[in-house]
């Protein structure tokens, strides 16, 4: 794990102020390099918050099992997670108004926009906390509603504190200080885990929003210093009007992100009035899946914006050297991971902790993340062509397929949960993702059949390598036993059984990821 000290990394290079990158230079081997080993710490850094998540979340089952309270908890840290991703993604938005030999923004009126996003975020979680948990939660009954009203400020801070520590972020990645970045996210995800095993037994089931609180609290600290080093020079201040109006631009950015993540509120609004529990699981699955999408095509996305919106505005070209290579190095670790879960996982989580997680639930768990793997294909492609789409300042037309996803997502889950009930509502939560990417693509007719081509095919072999491998594993487990040594060990196999696979299927991708070099 990386140190997770603002003072044991080099020291920070100033932001740049000048285009260095043309549209030739972004597929050179040089600035590939870059971007692999950019998104390498990117991901890891995720990742590393994803493990401590996991942890975090097997203890929390353990301790407080799958029921109605659970659910409550879940319903508000559903707001949290998509305002999560929501502050990962101003990080794509804004870095191309930073760069360049006329910047649009400057750090100091970033600063001032992240201001105003945090105390709306407090407004809405702190004196608005009843309101908002009659929105998020309309299935749940009074009890699970209160607890639901009672995480809402705890991680109402966290998200103020992660929008901050996203401004950081995005000034140190455009500087090329990667390694800062990480550090910061992989110590905060230490220091969380280290709350929740203080924190488990007093604060209950809103012990997860203490965590979070505080891995948002210690990322802030690590990064804001060295942030601030970076942007040394720049303009500091900035008035109340320009800030006011800078949020709006920003806003006007980001809208298909809110939309695209936010719809999730949907989807597990449409299943918190179905079993006890049900919301719960539901919420360990999609915060699995979206971590591993955070963790690849996101972090990928973000490492190679700014030197996108360097580059040449030739739409064709850099969806074509972004988006086919991006996915196929997000769906290699998406695959394997999902049915792992699907086939392994879900029921060694089961054999570890079997009085808080029954056969039933695991099941209901492996259902879920199943019929969320379209969800995780449709998110890849919106994590990558989002910011290609931002880049080339195709905002105005991104707004209008926002809009339209959000009609057809609601329609999809109305029309799944009345057909299929909850499996219906969780299988529709792809079909926003999927209108947006498939608008995307529309508007680069002339990119678009190479990509879908592209992606089809790494679809077809990295899917088919992951569920047979553990198909294998997992058939071969259940000739021995059920025990969890049992799975665990079919867990290694199966991961062994993928990988070769891959050397056969995929050897150059291996070989990028381990060395983090580009492909060439």
């Amino acid at each position: 794990m990386p140190q997770a000290t603002a003072t044991s990394a080099p020291a920070v290079p100033a932001l740049p102020t000048t285009s260095t990158t043309t549209h030739s230079a972004l597929g050179s081997h040089a600035v590939r390099t870059k971007h692999a080993q950019g998104g390498r710490l990117m991901a890891a850094a995720t990742f590393a918050m994803a493990a401590a998540s996991a942890i975090q979340a097997l203890l929390y089952l353990d301790s407080f099992g799958v029921n109605r309270r659970t659910d409550g908890f879940f319903a508000a840290f559903a707001l949290y997670a998509v305002a999560g991703v929501f502050t990962q993604s101003i990080r794509v938005t804004v870095a191309p108004m930073l760069v360049g030999e006329r910047p649009r923004l400057t750090p100091a009126r970033l600063g001032g926009i992240l201001v105003l996003f945090a105390g709306a975020a407090l407004l809405v979680t702190w004196p608005l906390a009843h309101l908002t948990a009659r929105v998020l939660a309309p299935g749940l009954g009074p009890a699970a509603r209160e607890v639901t009203a009672q995480a809402l400020p705890i991680l109402g801070g966290a998200i103020a504190l992660q929008l901050i520590a996203a401004g950081a972020a995005t000034l140190l990645v455009i500087a090329d200080a990667y390694r800062r970045v990480a550090a910061a996210y992989a110590g905060g995800a230490a220091a969380g885990v280290v709350a929740f095993l203080v924190l488990r037994g007093p604060a209950a089931e809103q012990v997860l929003g203490w965590s979070m609180l505080t891995m948002a609290a210690v990322t802030t600290a690590i990064m804001l210093p060295p942030a601030l080093a970076a942007v040394r020079g720049h303009e500091r201040r900035t008035s109340p009007a320009v800030a006011v109006r800078d949020t709006g631009a920003l806003l006007w950015r980001t809208v298909a992100y809110l939309v695209f993540y936010g719809l999730w509120l949907v989807t597990l609004a449409a299943v918190s009035g179905y079993q006890s529990g049900a919301a719960t699981i539901l919420s360990y699955a999609y915060l699995y899946v979206s971590y591993l999408v955070a963790g690849t095509g996101v972090a990928i996305g973000q490492t190679r914006v700014a030197d996108m919106a360097r580059a040449a505005r030739s739409g064709d070209a850099v969806l074509r050297e972004t988006v086919p290579s991006g996915f196929r190095y997000a769906l290699l670790v998406c695959a394997p991971a999902i049915a792992g879960l699907v086939l392994i996982g879900a029921r060694l989580a089961h054999a570890v902790v079997p009085a808080s997680l029954s056969a039933a639930d695991a099941k209901l768990l492996a259902r879920d993340a199943l019929l969320l793997y379209p969800w995780c294909l449709a998110a890849l492609l919106v994590s990558l062509l989002l910011p290609a789409m931002y880049a080339l300042g195709r905002v105005r037309r991104v707004n209008a397929l926002a809009a339209v996803a959000l009609v057809a997502q609601i329609g999809a889950t109305v029309l799944g949960d009345a057909i299929a009930g909850p499996d219906g509502a969780v299988l529709a939560a792809a079909t926003g993702g999927a209108v947006l990417a498939a608008g995307m693509l529309a508007a680069e007719r002339r990119a678009a059949p190479a990509i879908l081509s592209e992606v089809a095919l790494d679809t077809a072999r990295f899917t088919v390598a992951a569920f047979g491998a553990f198909g294998v594993a997992a058939a071969l487990a259940a000739l021995v036993g059920r025990s969890a040594a049992v799975l665990a060990v079919a867990g290694v196999l199966g991961a062994a059984l993928y990988v070769g696979a891959l050397l056969v299927l995929a050897p150059r991708q291996v070989r990028v990821l381990l060395s983090g070099t580009t492909e060439d």
